[in-house]
């Protein structure tokens, strides 16, 4: 499992103490929507690599710790600074309840009966939270079904078990190699319309209050296409109405591999469609400097290289609701440097601004960030600790 969010550590506060005790499980079940092509071993449901022409829907069990682990010792876990070992996490079982097809348009009511009983399982979950809201996560490259689930559970435990995680699986290989020759990377394109199709189904028959998304690396080219095509799709709409239409809260765009210059051509119709848009960028991400090194083209809009173009093009275009938050920027006051690729959720520090902007759509000043010389980006001063916890006890009065 990801380590703590500092959010939590010295129990500043308590993300789970809302939850009924038939909630505090070693499991947690998850929602998923995966055009990765079906595949089936005779006893239980699973997905492979190569793409897929409908969109597969159902839920997904995870399982916390092994058989011995019971909830007090996932709390302890889940709120500890520091473990002796990590704890094992692994997907347990997997139940498709619905298909669609990758083209779902808009005002469609001909439900299916499957495709109505996907939808009445996540409205209950709605009606059951205090969060009243969905959140997407779309994986990056070398992952496979399992991954993206458990990734997904984790996000939604650490942040409480108060929201519906949904984790939208497209086809990708574990081997690194299918990424760097372009078959993962033609994948990741061709999955935008599957994610386009689902970010529509949601919108019109759930109930949820705002449908968040948190793509990351390779997950950028996914979703940074499908929301920018989304917008072209309804031209005729301002932007006011297509947040009421679709209902996009944040979008968090964690360490994405894609080049700034597509990014930037993309950014304002992300703007139009979202409540609020996080990039996060690092210039000790070596796995995006590989990306340029061995694929070409621009520096990527996930690493601090190209910060100075992302924030003069917001600036320039009065993208007032787009942050850029630079986890380099402080690295020798705060004595240590937050760095690879996997930091937005392997790092404390940054995972609780991810799972507190998941919960609260606050603005970064509000989250305890710092502002940095340039505007619009922001940063991890060396109290973010204290700044987090002072943010968290002013609005979540100690629990979420």
């Amino acid at each position: 499992m990801m380590p703590a969010p500092v959010i939590y550590h010295n129990s500043a506060i308590d993300p789970f103490a809302h939850l009924a005790n038939a909630q505090k499980t070693t499991t947690t079940k998850v929602f998923y929507a995966t055009n990765r092509t079906p595949e089936s071993n005779g006893i239980e449901q699973q997905y492979g690599n190569s793409i897929d022409s409908a969109v597969h829907l159902g839920v997904a069990t995870v399982q916390m710790g092994d058989h011995r682990t019971d909830w007090a010792d996932l709390y302890q876990y889940s709120l500890a600074e520091k473990h002796a070992s990590s704890m094992p996490i692994k997907l347990d079982r997997v139940t498709e309840l619905s298909a669609m097809s990758t083209i779902f348009s808009a005002g469609a009511d001909n439900l299916s009966p499957e495709l109505q009983r996907f939808l009445d399982s996540i409205n209950k979950e709605i009606a059951s939270a205090v969060d009243k809201e969905i959140m997407i996560y779309v994986h990056g490259a070398k992952v496979d079904f399992a991954n993206s689930a458990i990734l997904t559970a984790e996000v939604d435990h650490f942040a409480g078990r108060d929201f519906v995680g949904l984790a939208f699986a497209w086809p990708s290989h574990r081997n690194i190699l299918a990424y760097l020759t372009g078959i993962d990377v033609k994948n990741a394109l061709d999955s935008s319309q599957a994610l386009q199709s689902l970010l529509i189904l949601l919108a019109e028959h759930t109930n949820a209050e705002h449908i968040n998304i948190l793509s990351y690396s390779a997950g950028g080219k996914v979703s940074s296409k499908a929301l920018f095509e989304l917008r072209q799709s309804f031209a005729d709409l301002s932007a006011a109405q297509l947040k009421e239409k679709f209902r996009i809260g944040a979008v968090v765009l964690a360490a994405i591999d894609v080049e700034v210059g597509v990014f930037l051509d993309r950014a304002p119709s992300i703007s139009d469609i979202a409540s609020q848009v996080v990039v996060t960028v690092n210039d000790n991400d070596h796995a995006l400097k590989a990306a340029r090194q061995f694929m070409g083209g621009e520096v990527r809009a996930g690493s601090a290289e190209a910060e100075v173009l992302e924030e003069e093009f917001i600036v320039g275009q009065q993208l007032a609701n787009v942050e850029i938050i630079d986890v380099s920027i402080g690295h020798k006051i705060r004595g240590f440097d937050i760095e690879g690729h996997h930091y937005w959720y392997r790092h404390p520090w940054m995972s609780s601004d991810i799972v507190f902007l998941m919960r609260t759509d606050l603005p970064p000043a509000s989250r305890g960030l710092s502002p940095a010389e340039m505007e619009g980006v922001w940063y991890l001063s060396p109290d973010y600790p204290e700044k987090i916890r002072d943010a968290a006890a002013a609005e979540l009065k100690g629990q979420w």
